[in-house]
């Protein structure tokens, strides 16, 4: 795409100006208090500078009232630019692609991750890649062009999942649903931040359902706990959850960002409804840690 960099970059600037802006609560705060003043009365030079005080807070709070409008269409704006994500990047230098015109800026990372995660960082670590304003660094052993395609993938996909758009996340969460004890052991390798044994996924999942464990014979758990994982780490994906080597079981940076953003999700809608969900949304359901005889009761609601 071309100016990419720039378009991203003059975005991102806006949207922190006007994030700025709309977080003056204690503007709001000042013009209660003087408000109240005022209707009781109070006269005098000190009415006065109230007045002119209160003037002023109340173009202030139109400002913020605006500024908050035009924030939720720069968001809008930033998500639709990174679901078509195309940064202008320059000839590969080994595994590092630079920029080859206006880098991307820390602002622009920091803006995408504080909408798409709810917190800010100055560039985008994922286990295959990393984004920051220098470049995109491939951090694994394979193609650097097969790797670029992978991140710029997740990247794109998460945002038209933020626009509601068909995206390959959902995709993904309908089919983990397909299996309950898939959630379990994706919880788990997502938690540990490491790859994991069949004996430490068994270990912390027995830990973390130990209310339910109590209720099956260790045997048919254990075997569901394995199906799980081979169900997770098997070639039916498009985008692969979690990768198996050695004996070891790892949650992809696809699958880390897929729990992250569909559980948080499917969070919010059951504190909304105060645990009451229809339909599809029944299979997102799932708080973190969540027992199995839990998952188990929204699947067959």
């Amino acid at each position: 795409m071309e100016r990419f960099n720039e378009r991203a970059n003059a975005l991102a600037s806006e949207y922190w100006r006007l994030k700025h802006l709309t977080s003056k609560e204690e503007d709001e705060e000042r013009l209660e208090e003087i408000e109240r003043l005022l209707e009781k009365g109070i006269g005098g030079k000190l009415r006065e500078k109230l007045e002119r005080e209160a003037r002023l807070l109340r173009q202030a709070r139109e400002e913020r009232s605006n500024a908050m409008r035009n924030l939720e269409i720069v968001r809008e704006e930033l998500l639709e630019l990174t679901a078509e994500f195309a940064p202008n990047l320059d000839l590969a230098e080994g595994s590092f692609f630079p920029y080859d015109s206006e880098p991307l800026s820390e602002d622009f990372f920091r803006a995408i991750t504080d909408i798409l995660f709810g917190k800010p960082e100055k560039s985008i670590e994922l286990k295959e890649a990393s984004f920051s304003k220098e470049g995109i660094k491939v951090k694994v052993d394979a193609s650097p062009l097969s790797i670029l395609d992978h991140v710029i993938t997740i990247l794109q996909e998460t945002a038209r999942k933020k626009l509601g758009l068909p995206n390959k996340m959902d995709e993904s969460w309908r089919k983990l649903a397909q299996k309950e004890y898939a959630f379990v052991a994706l919880n788990v390798l997502v938690n540990a931040e490491q790859a994991l044994t069949f004996e430490e996924v068994k270990r912390i999942s027995h830990e973390n359902d130990s209310e339910f464990k109590e209720l099956v014979k260790d045997a048919y758990y254990d075997r569901k706990l394995r199906d799980a994982l081979s169900f997770l780490a098997g070639d039916g994906w498009e985008y692969k959850l979690v990768t198996s080597k050695g004996g070891k079981y790892e949650a992809t940076s696809f699958g880390e960002w897929l729990w992250k953003l569909c559980n948080s999700e499917m969070k919010g809608t059951l504190n909304k409804t105060n645990g009451k969900t229809n339909g599809e949304e029944r299979t997102g359901i799932l708080q973190e840690r969540m027992g199995m005889q839990k998952i188990i009761k929204f699947f067959r609601k």
